[in-house]
């Protein structure tokens, strides 16, 4: 008899190590950082001389200098394009090229986007400082036949930090002196680029490429096919794949970050093709 208790105590005593073994094997897994609620990991350590740049997805990018982020050309979630863009992105200012949804986060349709009334939010012309950036906001005009419905507004976004001038183009026509003078000097270029020359015709891109000369092309405004699974959509919208097959100054970025400074950038042009955004669940 007293054998029996002695093994009943036993079993007892390893069942209930086997509760606490599983419990805390559950606790891991509902706090994995693989889960859902997991938060966007901290901004890398970056020096003064230092800038990183943040592909979002299509026109929309993020710039990080000094404890300062700005956040360009947000889009509406599915509007055109079939994605959303994603609600845990935050910064410190806002800067819109013009009142497309896929530029503009959906503002001009009343379509409320989730930083709307607490972020700032500019678009048009002017000069604006935070932190160490500098932005200055050129006039442009949208490309046609598109945006009659806002008169066509378009701002060329100049962006200055760490002794590096960034110039987003959003969706403007093509080159003329005015935007030649104002965008001297610019290091990195963000323009339209796709397959089927949506926004800018195949020799108007080249005339902006030759006249700005920047050493930095980042390609935006194209189908990213990861992303898109409905055929033929969006519609008038190319891929990048065919632009930059045979070209042999493309890096391919394993990411959707890029850290840069002044000293190096590169001697001839390059250009830098991201990742879209993990933020971004695929369909």
């Amino acid at each position: 008899m007293k054998t029996v208790i002695i093994k009943v105590r036993r079993f007892s005593i390893a069942f209930s190590y086997c509760l606490m073994i599983l419990g805390a094997l559950f606790l891991c897994t509902c706090t994995s950082p693989t889960s859902d609620t997991a938060k966007e990991p901290p901004l890398q350590e970056l020096k003064e001389d230092e800038l990183q740049i943040e592909y979002i997805a299509h026109a929309s990018f993020r710039l990080h200098h000094g404890g300062n982020t700005l956040l360009l050309d947000p889009f509406a979630d599915s509007v055109w394009i079939a994605y959303d863009f994603p609600e845990g992105i935050t910064a410190d200012a806002i800067f819109s090229t013009h009142p497309h949804y896929d530029h503009d986060g959906g503002l001009f349709r009343n379509l409320h986007p989730y930083w709307e009334g607490k972020i700032p939010f500019y678009q048009d012309p002017g000069q604006h400082s935070i932190g160490h950036f500098k932005m200055e906001g050129i006039k442009g005009r949208h490309c046609d036949p598109y945006g009659k419905e806002f008169g066509q507004k378009n701002t060329i976004w100049i962006f200055e930090v760490a002794g590096l001038r960034i110039a987003h183009w959003g969706d403007n026509a093509p080159m003329n002196d005015t935007i030649a003078n104002a965008l001297s000097d610019i290091d990195i270029l963000m323009v339209p680029i796709d397959d089927v020359f949506h926004i800018l015709k195949e020799e108007d891109l080249k005339e902006v490429l030759s006249t700005i000369k920047p050493r930095i092309i980042i390609p935006m405004h194209y189908k990213i096919a990861a992303l898109e699974k409905r055929p033929g959509l969006p519609k008038n919208l190319g891929t990048i794949e065919n632009y930059i097959k045979d070209r042999n100054n493309v890096i391919n970025l394993k990411g959707n970050k890029y850290v840069i400074s002044k000293n190096s950038l590169p001697e001839t042009p390059q250009y830098l093709v991201f990742q879209h955004s993990p933020e971004i669940k695929e369909p």
